[in-house]
């Protein structure tokens, strides 16, 4: 008889946890929402970061390269300007030999 009362008390205890057991997983589900929200801030935090950085470093780089062009250019100028026949003569070299490359 004390299996009877075992089986019985047990099914109780089931009926009884039914309903704690609906409101933890309700529980946990607002739980994973939360993470999954916080995740998201989270990662569009990281993201707006590394885009900053990135946009930061490629003003640099694009101005470091502004830069060296100007200075490629004033050099190329003042070249040409102190040997305009050398200048010529390379000139003229450098499109005979692009003419020759592209005619095959």
């Amino acid at each position: 008889m004390a299996t009877k009362t075992s089986k019985t008390t047990a099914k109780k205890n089931v009926v009884a946890l039914k309903p704690d057991v609906q409101t933890q997983i309700e529980a946990l589900r607002k739980d994973i929402a939360l993470l999954a929200d916080a995740v998201k801030v989270q990662t569009k935090q990281t993201v707006n970061e590394r885009t900053a950085t990135a946009k930061a470093v490629a003003s640099e780089k694009a101005d470091v390269a502004k830069a060296k062009y100007d200075e490629l250019t004033t050099k190329a100028e003042t070249q040409i300007k102190e040997n305009p026949l050398t200048s010529i003569a390379i000139a003229v070299g450098a499109g005979m030999l692009l003419g020759a490359i592209t005619r095959g």
